[in-house]
């Protein structure tokens, strides 16, 4: 079951009781009293004692002024001032005390903070993974050995990416743009993500506003945090012309004496370009297409140990949902990462005691470049492995990315006054009018609706209409080609000028012959017939044709909703009898419907065919159609317009079973 994320002064509570996250934290305080990472020792701390000690506008020229190393703090703004405060604070100790130690402590409680908070908003945000992210995330053994042993600090700007995409999905661009740009300015890498960030952005809310509001401040963040900067030799030697940069051209091809074609920017080109080809996107299918790009970014370089962090929290995402034996692949690849660059790479030293140091010196007869590279080759391999993993579960399996292979298409058929109108605009609402083109089988009429043709045939018969056309100009949308369609007026019964169309994320397919033509049946990803329980006067020939022609085509619908009016003036309705053809869903319904918004319900169950009859009593407000949404079909949230979309009454029950409908074949097109 789904569930709103919870505010962190909530999740904070829970956490401290939880025996699994107790037993972390010690371990890591621990780490972080007795051992000393040598690149924190080395360059990190005192960087930023320098800074702290011979204050400057331009901390990095000073230092390299004072005879400082230039990889000793390759790193932005944001970074210096994350660690800023916790260090000054041991700093000061160490100077009343006259020790060397507590400024370095600060240090790592500051990497400490950045990993409980980045814990909190996995947690929060993915409630349903809570015991699963404690083990996974919490105490995983990359993030304990790439920052409490190893001491690297990428933690910092990996949390302030997590919580700019967090923001992003609460609508809030703004503030987004705000934390990506800090992001970036604690580490340049973050730029690999932008734009993943901006595809996500613009297929989720395909407005321009957003974007543009998104791209700005995220530019005025950047100046702000490191406009003058750019112009400091310091900041350009030590940041800007880190040789982390060159990495990214370290694999080429070469065409030719000269010419060469550099892989990893081809490769993310094309990734990106996968991305923006699928159309619609949602928050899990942006982590994990990060995730891919993170990945791939490690496998195609020399990757430094730090850069794992990375994907660290995707990854443990990844483990959490139990896929094709994720956890299996991960536990082998912790066990091979860990022995790898315990050997391989920098790590720590005991407190007054270089035992730590010794004991890697010995194992040095390890250090053989062929038992290196096969140790690197079976890492990479598991790696690999673990991404194609990503790739195939996290976006090939994910409810968008089918979305995206093709519009949805949904068919709505009923007679005169039936309540089609008033169905079809509720789904439009639900979906925004943004993301829903209507093909009305109005607008192919053969006439106007004065016309005396209508008194020798009735609308009913499908030689009223250019049905075929309709067809042709639907596949043709879902071809993604351009089609031109008549407008009709609905008050005057005119036909107005030709607009040009082209497809969009939701269609909608309503008129008399929707269900009628095996055509368009086989273009339809699901079907609607509306029915009114009220008598409506017809004519003879009209029974005849309605008999004929449209009550045959509810044996073609998924469901059928039958309703009633109460009040015509305002066109309330009433009651809802409801047939679902395939009722695999509809215990979990009758429970949403019963127990959250509080609806009077019985159910006949036929016997064989799977059909079920529901009839519906009682009323209910737009915000218990939300929140039930919520609930029941949680994955399609970024799908809906949440703010304007849901109705109450009849209407917001049919969107509720018309939601779980779609939710059934997004599962049926992932077989």
């Amino acid at each position: 079951m789904h569930q709103a994320p919870r505010p962190l002064a909530i999740v904070w509570p829970n956490l401290l009781k939880n025996k699994v996250f107790i037993a972390g934290l010690i371990f890591k305080i621990i780490l972080i009293i007795l051992f000393v990472p040598d690149i924190q020792r080395e360059w990190f701390v005192p960087f930023i004692i320098e800074t702290i000690e011979s204050p400057s506008i331009s901390p990095w020229l000073n230092f390299l002024d004072s005879g400082g190393s230039v990889s000793a703090f390759p790193y932005g703004s944001i970074m210096l001032l994350a660690h800023f405060p916790s260090t000054f604070l041991g700093w000061l100790v160490d100077t009343l005390t006259g020790f060397n130690y507590f400024s370095g402590l600060g240090f790592r409680l500051s990497l400490l903070g950045a990993d409980l908070l980045l814990l909190s908003l996995l947690l929060q945000q993915f409630e349903k993974y809570w015991n699963s992210l404690l083990v996974h995330y919490w105490l995983s053994p990359i993030i304990i050995f790439i920052t409490y042993w190893h001491g690297q600090t990428d933690l910092i700007p990996v949390l302030l990416f997590f919580f700019s995409v967090i923001l992003l999905r609460n609508n809030k661009p703004i503030a987004s743009g705000f934390s990506l740009a800090a992001a970036i300015a604690a580490k340049h890498s973050m730029i690999i993500a932008l734009p993943f960030v901006l595809v996500y952005l613009w297929l989720k809310r395909n407005i321009i506003q957003d974007v543009s509001q998104f791209i700005i401040y995220l530019l005025l963040a950047l100046l702000l945090f490191e406009g003058l900067l750019l112009f400091d030799a310091g900041f350009q030697q030590m940041v800007l012309g880190s040789k982390e940069v060159d990495k990214v051209f370290w694999l080429f091809i070469t065409m030719g004496d000269q010419i060469k074609v550099y892989v990893l920017p081809l490769v993310y080109t094309l990734l990106l370009y996968f991305t923006w080809r699928l159309r619609r996107m949602n928050y899990e299918l942006l982590l994990s297409s990060l995730g891919v790009a993170f990945g791939i970014v490690i496998l195609l370089t020399p990757a430094s140990v730090g850069w794992f962090l990375w994907i660290a929290p995707i990854l443990a995402l990844h483990y959490s949902q139990k896929n094709g034996g994720a956890v299996t692949l991960g536990i082998l690849f912790n066990i091979i990462f860990v022995i790898y660059h315990f050997i391989y790479s920098s790590g720590s030293q005991l407190i007054l005691s270089n035992d730590i140091a010794e004991l890697i010196d010995r194992a040095q007869i390890i250090e053989n470049l062929h038992i290196q590279s096969i140790l690197n080759t079976i890492l990479f391999s598991v790696f690999s492995i673990i991404i194609l993993q990503i790739y195939r579960n996290g976006i090939r399996g994910n409810d968008y990315y089918h979305l995206g292979k093709r519009s949805l298409v949904i068919g709505v058929s009923g007679k005169v006054e039936s309540g089609k109108s008033a169905f079809t605009d509720a789904i439009t609402s639900l979906f925004g009018r943004n993301k829903t083109l209507e093909l009305h089988g109005k607008s192919y009429f053969n006439w106007r609706e004065d016309s005396p043709m209508w008194k020798t045939i009735t609308r009913y018969n499908p030689h009223s209409s250019q049905n075929f056309s309709m067809i042709s100009d639907l596949r043709r949308l879902l071809n993604n080609e351009s089609v031109s369609i008549k407008g009709f007026n609905h008050k005057k019964g005119v036909f107005s000028k030709e607009k040009k169309f082209n497809g969009n994320q939701v269609i909608l397919v309503s008129g008399f012959h929707t269900l009628y033509y095996k055509q368009l049946l086989e273009m339809q990803d699901v079907g609607f017939f509306i029915m009114s329980k009220e008598d409506i006067k017809e004519g003879n020939q009209e029974k005849i044709d309605s008999d004929k022609y449209i009550k045959t085509q509810i044996s073609q619908a998924d469901v059928v909703y039958k309703i009633s009016k109460i009040d015509n003036h305002s066109g309330n309705y009433a009651s809802l009898d409801i047939v679902i053809l395939n009722g695999i869903y509809y215990q979990e319904l009758l429970r949403i419907l019963i127990g959250v918004c509080g609806l009077q319900v019985s159910v006949d169950e036929t016997d064989g065919d799977g059909t079920i009859k529901l009839a519906i009593q009682g009323e209910i407000q737009f915000e218990d159609t939300r929140f039930a949404s919520n609930l029941v079909v949680p994955h399609l949230n970024e799908f809906i317009d949440q703010e304007n979309g849901f109705l109450g009454g009849t209407l917001g029950v049919m969107q509720l079973v018309t939601l779980m409908e779609i939710d059934e074949i997004l599962k049926q097109r992932k077989r």
